[in-house]
């Protein structure tokens, strides 16, 4: 209840009480004229007014002695009350930030904070462009105030430094007891982490229907590819050294032929797990060692940050994702650069991030990476990102890239421990 109010109201009460009294104490005078008679008219006393005045005054004095303890109780009341509000909206696991009649923040939860990297006390008075950008939110905001219609069961994506943050949002409008609009409030929750595991299960969808028609073209194409070679060997018995160097060639862009053949069984083949104990940060070095070791471009600077981290995986699947991963980051440095490695485990779970500064991969190509036959390289046939996705899926893990043109790019992979 808002102080002022409450202090009109006391003082009020107290007036009216003193002006009962006052005309209890006359009328009580009155009768006790009436009773006296001629006595009365003889002799003036005014001992009785005097009486009733100073009756009036100690009574008046209780009263606002009590009028104060009332008030003082009231406040507390309402402090607690607000008190206890603020706790709970602090334990809302969801963001919760309401907006004045000018769309200004008058409120921000610690979830909130939490969700969008802000200070409260920053954010305090600021519009919510400041917070949200131009994004649906601020869209929905105005239009709750505006129509005083809420918005439920909203999404939208965010872009921040350390990737796409995904929201759910309500929003519902503010007002007081009279119905009259004060505010907005709005609701939201991160949905970053269920996206990315909706994008990982239909990647998977695709990755299983275009694994088994590989497998049929690649039965199909492996079959007249042997009888080619064999007659390539027949045909060389007979020819010069010029005709043998042709059939040569030929031979080897039929085995560069079998061995994307065999990229594309693979791929298609259900992993067969040998599982046993991995330590990650080991083989994440013994990964680099084999990269450096084959060379190629400018001077690659490796910055390990790694943990003991020890999961119940197949190593030689991982080994083969791991170097893949790293000879991809390499690969996008030509001119050199700096190849961070981290490795750590959480409670029943295993990160891996491997980052680059290189050249980075455009937003329009990003989804892509992962299928078969995509690659952004002058030479390759794109088939090693996808067996690094199925290895990853494989194990029960996740794989996530963010990157950008010219801004370097990072892998994360989360693994079970076991």
């Amino acid at each position: 209840m808002n102080q002022h109010i409450l202090t009109i109201l006391f003082a009020s009460s107290a007036v009216i009480l003193g002006v009962v009294v006052i005309m209890a104490s006359l009328r009580k005078y009155r009768q006790e004229m009436d009773l006296k008679g001629q006595d009365q008219e003889k002799t003036p006393d005014v001992s009785f007014i005097i009486n009733a005045f100073q009756d009036v005054t100690r009574q008046l004095k209780e009263k606002e002695k009590e009028l104060q303890r009332l008030k003082a109780l009231a406040e507390l009341r309402a402090e607690t009350v607000e008190s206890l509000n603020e706790n709970i909206l602090q334990c809302v696991s969801n963001g919760v930030i309401t907006f004045d009649q000018k769309g200004k923040v008058q409120t921000m939860n610690r979830a909130a904070e939490e969700l969008l990297g802000a200070s409260r006390t920053a954010a305090i008075g600021t519009g919510c462009p400041d917070l949200f950008g131009n994004s649906d939110i601020c869209s929905a905001v105005q239009e709750t105030f505006d129509n005083k219609v809420p918005t439920i069961r909203m999404e939208t994506a965010l872009e921040r430094d350390g990737g796409r943050l995904w929201l759910g949002f309500n929003t519902a409008l503010l007002t007081d007891r009279q119905g009259e609009r004060q505010g907005v409030i709005l609701s939201f929750s991160d949905l970053t982490d269920i996206k990315r595991l909706q994008e990982q299960v239909e990647l998977k969808e695709r990755l299983t229907a275009l694994g088994e028609m590989s497998a049929g073209i690649a039965h199909e194409l492996r079959n007249p590819m042997a009888v080619i070679s064999g007659y390539l060997n027949l045909l060389s018995k007979d020819q010069d050294e010029q005709g043998r160097a042709i059939i040569g060639d030929v031979q080897m862009e039929i085995a560069t032929m079998n061995r994307i053949i065999g990229d594309l069984l693979t791929f298609a083949r259900p992993a067969a797990l040998n599982s046993g104990e991995v330590n990650l940060g080991e083989l994440l070095s013994g990964c680099v060692a084999s990269v450096l070791q084959a060379g190629g471009g400018g001077e690659i600077r490796i910055l390990e940050k790694m943990e003991n981290a020890v999961i119940l995986a197949d190593e030689g699947l991982l080994r083969q994702a791991f170097c893949n991963l790293i000879q991809n980051a390499a690969d996008a440095m030509p001119d050199g650069g700096t190849i961070t490695l981290e490795s750590r485990r959480e409670g029943g779970k295993a990160e891996v991030r491997i980052s680059d500064t290189g050249i980075g991969i455009p937003q329009e190509t990003i989804q892509r990476i992962f299928l078969p036959f995509f690659t952004t390289k002058d030479r390759g046939v794109g088939m090693g990102l996808a067996l690094v996705h199925k290895i990853v899926v494989s194990h029960g893990g996740t794989i996530v890239v963010d990157s950008g043109k010219g801004r370097g790019t990072t892998f994360t992979i989360t693994l079970p421990v076991g």
